[in-house]
């Protein structure tokens, strides 16, 4: 690509970092969407935990049948957790009692399980699976809304009772009346798993989650209360169709994402490669430094010391080249080339993406292969936007150096945010 056209992309992504941006931060800091980014990551510690133990105690001869039976309880737990962890995060952020939002947001939790099968929880959640993570979510936000109006309206005390009594309400009358909202759910998920599961749809989340990153967003995070549970589901239907000895039905799950992100957001792996023959000495020693990590799919260092957030120069390989793999990927998948994903929990992320994708696919051979080709394609589009970059900051080092200090400027903002989410409240409350 020549240097003029990329000049002109430059330009075309300061438009955007100037108009569209701040609105996408503003976005990420509604106090709702915070609060759901960070309570699903915990959560995927009871998908693991009791995926773990239950493979323990009930594992018979054949290993992989009951390591899916387990998996499948995984993902009930799962939803158990984020109900609870939600609740907590909610309410720290909106300053009302943490103990009576779990407690009230769990029961809401227990009484929309399947009517049939509430009286047994455990077979409940694993009835459900992976369609507890959309309820948890609901549960959680519906006690949490109840709460946040009683609080700000009633004494303490007044304010509990009556939040208590409106979640009754909304979820013992109509479980009372044989409606389970566990079950009302799933209508709601299939045609979301069918639109997530066209190219089309996986085009538009890689772009979402690219983009926000441009911003300063940790886009994954951001869309995790969307595309998590669409996507979990997707994943727990091909498992079991692969336990059943039966072609797995979906091609975009969560996993998906090893193929199309090598390194991390962006398939920075490519571009940490690259770098090792930059003529910038910083970009080198940064490459270096954030090799190992890369490997591990985890690239802060990358998005924040180059950096990547704010950047007009790379911002259009960073977005369009997990698009172009994404392509690639399902194109693969879809034409049989590779065997679709059939497995995933977090521990996997932190391996390297061709030990990833070879486990993830039930130990297909052919996965590495694409993981390999995708790299060496990322490599091959990265490289004149960073001959490009390199010669823009040998010009103008102090654009270079202003580029980090934002970096640096949003990363603390986030971290802040983690540490503090009721801050968060009051700043969007400024904003109005």
């Amino acid at each position: 690509m020549s240097v003029g056209r990329i000049g002109r992309f430059e330009h075309a992504v300061a438009a955007l970092e100037q108009r569209l941006f701040p609105v996408l931060r503003r976005a990420a800091d509604e106090p709702h969407m915070a609060a759901v980014r960070e309570a699903i990551g915990p959560s995927f510690a009871a998908l693991v935990a009791v995926t773990a133990v239950a493979w323990g105690v009930g594992h018979g001869p054949d290993l992989t049948t009951s390591f899916f039976a387990a998996y499948r309880a995984g993902f009930g737990a799962m939803g158990v957790a984020l109900a609870a962890f939600l609740a907590e995060r909610l309410a720290r952020t909106f300053g009302y009692d943490r103990a009576l939002a779990v407690v009230l947001s769990l029961g809401a939790f227990y009484i929309s399980l399947p009517v049939d099968s509430r009286l047994h929880p455990w077979t409940a959640i694993v009835q459900i699976a992976s369609t507890s993570i959309f309820l948890a979510l609901i549960v959680a936000l519906v006690t949490a809304q109840c709460l946040r109006v009683a609080y700000a309206l009633l004494p303490r005390f007044e304010a509990a009772a009556a939040a208590t009594t409106a979640s009754a309400l909304l979820f013992v009358v109509p479980a009372a009346a044989g409606v389970s909202l566990a079950d009302l759910l799933l209508p709601i998920i299939k045609p979301l798993v069918a639109v997530g599961d066209t190219l089309p749809g996986l085009l538009v989340v890689v772009l979402l989650q690219t983009l926000l990153w441009c911003a300063g967003v940790h886009g994954p995070a951001f869309l995790s209360a969307i595309i998590t549970p669409v996507y979990l589901h997707a994943l727990d239907q091909n498992s079991q169709a692969y336990l059943n000895h039966q072609t797995p039905p979906h091609i975009v799950t969560i996993a998906l994402a090893v193929f199309y992100f090598p390194g991390g957001s962006g398939a920075t792996l490519s571009l940490a490669l690259l770098m090792f023959r930059s003529r910038v000495a910083r970009l080198r020693k940064l490459a270096l430094a954030s090799l190992v990590p890369s490997l591990a799919n985890i690239n802060e260092p990358l998005i924040f010391g180059i950096p990547l957030v704010m950047n007009p120069t790379l911002a259009l390989p960073f977005v369009g080249v997990p698009l172009i793999l994404a392509t690639l990927t399902y194109a693969a998948m879809a034409l049989g080339l590779v065997d679709k994903t059939v497995f995933w929990i977090p521990p996997v992320n932190l391996l390297p993406a061709f030990v990833s994708a070879w486990l993830l696919t039930g130990r297909d051979w052919r996965a590495v292969v694409l993981v390999a080709v995708n790299v060496i394609m990322g490599a091959i589009a990265y490289a004149p936007f960073l001959r490009s970059f390199e010669s823009s900051i040998s010009r103008e080092p102090e654009q270079a150096e202003e580029l980090v200090r934002s970096a640096t400027a949003i990363r603390e903002h986030e971290l802040e945010v983690e540490r503090h989410p009721e801050r968060l409240l009051g700043e969007t409350h400024d904003d109005r």
